[in-house]
Parts: C-alpha cells; structure tokens; sequence
C-alpha cells in the first residue's frame, strides 16, 4: 500500500478561495486566540518563574498581536473577556497576566 502524499511542497494546488467577510475573520481569530491562550494562561499559573514562564508570556504577546493585527483592540478585548470568563474563579489572576504581557499593545490600542 503506497502512502498518500503529506508534504506541502508535493500536495496539488488548491484554487484561491474568496475572501471572506470581516465579521467571520474576526471571530475565528477570536476562537484561534482563545484555545491557544487558554493553555497559555493556566501554564503560567501553574509554573514558577522562570525560563519557562518567559517563554509562555512571549507566546502569549505573540497571541496578542495576533489579535491585534485580526481586528484592532475589538478582537484583543474579546480574546481578553473570553479568556477571563472561562474560569470565573481564576478571571482576576489571568487578567493581571493577559495584562502584563499585552502592556505595549494595551497601551497603543487605548
């Protein structure tokens, strides 16, 4: 039995796909933000400081722009909300650390 083909530079090319509205663009990059997020913030909760915790707040600026550059501070406060709102008994503790990590983008988006 042969294996299918898995590297991109083998796959066929794909037809290019209309451009999609700004609202559903803006949603999935609120969904993409969270999930990565999530598993972001409660690593960082769950680790000391370290290497380890600086590694987890770059990837976590990293998201933030992300968001930034999806849909401007709308998308950035959402992600936000939707991150604090997924442990109401941890929202103040993952804001302070979404906060500390976004301070430049916070700043230029007010």
């Amino acid at each position: 039995m042969k294996r299918p083909r898995t590297t991109g530079h083998l796959a066929e090319p794909q037809p290019p796909r209309a451009a999609p509205a700004a609202e559903p663009e803006q949603s999935a990059a609120v969904e993409a933000a969270v999930m990565a997020l999530l598993s972001l913030v409660a690593a960082v909760e769950t680790q000391p400081a370290g290497p380890a915790t600086k590694a987890y707040r770059a990837a976590i600026l990293r998201k933030g722009e992300e968001a930034v550059a999806a849909g401007g501070s709308e998308v950035l406060e959402a992600v936000l909300r939707r991150v604090c709102d997924a442990a109401p008994d941890r929202a103040d503790r993952r804001g302070r650390i979404l906060a500390e990590a976004w301070t430049g983008l916070i700043d230029a988006q007010s």
